[in-house]
């Protein structure tokens, strides 16, 4: 019997800390949430001046610059596949605290 909960603690250490930080992050998220939405009227904003040419954006420079972004997403997928219990948990934990919140 202790054998096998030997076996898992890991994954159980994994959800409960997945949980538990997940809650406290959706929390604060749902805390913060008005920053959000603020910084999305300045960035439509922007965009708009943009369009209207009162500012001048160089969007070839962002698109480089996201490229480069996802080419280190593209590598770190191999870690979160090996993360699954704690992200899930994590997930479950963060809904909770954003009805919470």
């Amino acid at each position: 019997m202790s054998e096998s909960l030997e076996a898992i603690k890991p994954i159980l250490y994994s959800i409960g800390l997945g949980g538990i930080g997940g809650f406290f992050i959706g929390y604060a998220l749902k805390k913060v949430l008005h920053l959000a939405v603020m910084l999305g009227v300045f960035t439509f904003a922007f965009l708009y001046l943009a369009q209207t040419k009162a500012i001048n954006i160089n969007f070839e420079e962002i698109a480089l610059m996201v490229s480069q972004s996802s080419n280190f997403i593209e590598q770190s997928v191999a870690p979160l596949i090996v993360g699954v219990p704690f992200m899930g948990s994590f997930a479950f934990g963060l809904m909770n605290g954003l009805k919470r919140g």
